[in-house]
């Protein structure tokens, strides 16, 4: 961004909504705000001046993070739409809490939806992600 240039708009500006896009319902515009995750549709640009950003493609330049690994082992998405917020959100619960329970993976999923219905195939991916990590972590 130029030196005098004014933020404006909000971060899914200018992408494809679908039905009710831009009110925040669904989560498929989820971005990390120095790594909480938001809503890009709610969040004005000018609000993260300053702010590291991180999108879906900035979780892995190789697309090796140990969420799109689990994402590709199961097979978890099936139309895809949503996917790159549910990552990014079971993203942030993994930063959290490296261990989480159903009920953990729950109540972080809970703002997100899916319209294929794969919620338990999203919960294994978070689950087998949590245990890559630990694997990576463990040097396994």
């Amino acid at each position: 961004m130029g030196k005098h240039a004014k933020p404006v708009g909000h971060f899914a500006d200018g992408f494809s909504r679908k039905d009710q896009g831009g009110i925040g319902q669904c989560g498929a515009c989820t971005i990390h705000l120095n790594g909480i995750a938001v809503r890009g549709c709610q969040t004005p640009v000018s609000s993260a001046v300053g702010f590291d950003i991180t999108t879906i493609e900035g979780l892995d330049k190789e697309g090796k993070h140990p969420l799109q690994q689990a994402w590709c082992e199961l097979d978890v998405a099936q139309c895809g739409y949503c996917q790159s917020g549910q990552i990014m959100t079971a993203s942030a619960l993994l930063k959290r809490n490296p261990k989480p329970t159903d009920q953990d993976i729950d109540d972080a999923m809970a703002g997100n939806l899916c319209r294929c219905a794969t919620y338990t195939r999203i919960r294994a991916g978070i689950h087998k992600a949590a245990e890559l990590t630990a694997g990576k972590e463990a040097g396994v």
